[in-house]
């Protein structure tokens, strides 16, 4: 949202007549979706305020609890909005907008896996607001996040567990070290969560926490097991045809003699 504010002091409009503009973060629920007639943008008003009231418990998770990967290999972290029981908040009210930052570095290694430029940062395809796009925001070797909503107030998404978004790391150089991954509120001076009935749900989401590993394991191929053993069973065979060929042509040629 840009707010005007136009200098309207005649004493000092002759010295000062320059127009100040203060950039605001707009509210996701007012500015991050088309613009609606009066009555759809009356009708939203009051579901706000007849809306429940009821708390809800919800988490931060990630698909794996620890990745293991090569060094200075990438693996994709899926970032989850899941609501533990007994709430019922994301799939009754839905998720209107969403959000989340990963700090990786909680006493980081030697060489902790990282998450490297903002192509490495991608909200889940169902926020799909194309107005204003989501917000990405990286901290080089500290943290990395995102906030994005849908493209209508009336289309929340819903389910027990929300896909938020994929945050891609490149791990280290180190074998067998570990980056300690931390989810939490995107930016705690805003609405970063918001449910479909326009209740905010950062400060009811508890932190999430996962590992990459660093693993020490190679790209050199090992041959499987029975591979091995049909190798050596063909070598074996080779090796007898071979004797017995050595040992019948002489005879042969005797008896043609």
């Amino acid at each position: 949202m840009i707010e005007w504010k136009a200098n309207t002091n005649p004493s000092n409009a002759a010295t000062s007549g320059a127009t100040t503009i203060t950039f605001q973060r707009a509210h996701p629920l007012m500015f991050r979706s088309p613009p609606m007639k009066r009555t759809a943008l009356l009708l939203l008003m009051l579901t706000m305020l007849t809306s429940p009231s009821a708390s809800a418990a919800l988490i931060f998770s990630f698909d794996q609890a620890n990745y293991v990967v090569q060094p200075g290999a990438t693996v994709e972290t899926q970032i989850f909005l899941t609501q533990t029981n007994p709430d019922t908040v994301l799939t009754t009210d839905g998720l209107f907008t969403g959000g989340v930052r990963v700090f990786f570095n909680d006493t980081p290694p030697t060489d902790p896996a990282t998450v490297g430029s903002l192509a490495d940062i991608q909200p889940s395809a169902a926020f799909d607001d194309m107005l204003l796009g989501p917000d990405l925001s990286l901290d080089p070797g500290i943290s990395a996040g995102f906030v994005d909503s849908v493209a209508g107030p009336f289309a929340p998404i819903f389910g027990n567990s929300i896909l938020l978004g994929t945050l891609t790391f490149t791990a280290g150089s180190v074998p067998g070290e570990v980056t300690n991954l931390r989810a939490t509120d995107f930016d705690p001076s805003t609405a970063d969560l918001v449910s479909g009935w326009g209740m905010e749900l950062d400060a009811l989401t508890t932190d999430g926490f996962a590992t990459i590993t660093t693993s020490a394991i190679t790209n050199s191929s090992v041959p499987e097991p029975s591979s091995a053993v049909i190798f050596g069973f063909a070598i074996a065979c080779l090796a007898v045809l071979r004797f017995r060929k050595q040992c019948v042509c002489p005879a042969h040629a005797r008896s043609v003699a």
